[in-house]
């Protein structure tokens, strides 16, 4: 019988939610403040090794949470992110700034402020987006995953695309479940094992995972090579393939 990988051996080989090695504890307000940076910077085609310096810098210079860019100049952002490596530096500081100022005015700077005013994940989502132009729904998802225990509004936040695809793979979730049930379900088969790794670490470890091979279609290519539960039906395939020929 094939064995499928672990939870732990997905987090382990894929690791766990960028956040944790941004330093930033998602318990508290100062830490779901700075990840809302980090995300902004992370969002749209954003290379990952490029943000997450970007904003390591940012948090050098005391700039890592709204608060504190919501009154600086664009050329000063800038700066910090070009000499990251950011490629649209200036693109990437006037989203930055708009969003903190934005968040200032509207809401009091509280980004707490805000998930508490929102009803639902839709008028959370809105909300978010409305921060800034270039913050659309795709980086306003990937800041609310993480934080799914953290807010109410934020509870039916559908999982990563690339996760589920791998999650469903790996038989984690049933191929019919539908949007809302996804993360739920994910958090019910966590929820069986003994001591699991946290919902998020184990989220962002499959995004990995599926964006390698799962959406792809290509368990060929898999990175879990001997433990990729479809590695056989991919050899059985090419196998027939080249009877066929």
């Amino acid at each position: 019988m094939h064995r499928g990988p672990t939870f732990e051996e997905i987090v382990e080989r894929f690791g766990g939610h960028p956040a944790r090695a941004l330093g930033l504890d998602l318990d508290t307000e100062d830490g779901r403040a700075g990840w809302l940076v980090a995300a902004a910077l992370g969002s749209g085609r954003s290379d990952p090794a490029a943000s997450a310096d970007a904003y390591r810098a940012l948090v050098a210079a005391d700039l890592g949470r709204p608060e504190a860019l919501a009154g600086q100049t664009t050329e000063r952002v800038a700066g910090l992110l070009g000499a990251a490596g950011v490629r649209n530096a200036l693109g990437g500081a006037a989203l930055l700034l708009r969003m903190s100022r934005t968040l200032a005015e509207r809401h009091r700077g509280s980004l707490e402020g805000l998930a508490g005013e929102a009803g639902d994940l839709a008028e959370l989502g809105t909300a978010l987006v409305r921060l800034a132009p270039g913050f659309g729904r795709a980086g306003a998802l990937h800041f609310l995953r993480p934080l799914r225990s953290q807010w109410p509004a934020a509870r039916e936040t559908p999982l990563d695309p690339a996760a589920l695809a791998a999650a469903r793979h790996l038989g984690w979730i049933a191929a019919d479940a539908d949007e809302e049930g996804e993360p739920g379900a994910l958090a019910a088969a966590l929820a069986a094992r003994p001591d699991p790794p946290p919902l998020w670490d184990v989220e962002a470890a499959l995004a990995c995972l599926g964006r390698a091979a799962c959406r792809r279609e290509r368990p060929d290519r898999c990175p879990l090579e001997a433990l990729c539960p479809r590695r056989g039906d991919a050899s059985e395939t090419l196998a027939s393939r080249a009877t066929s020929e």
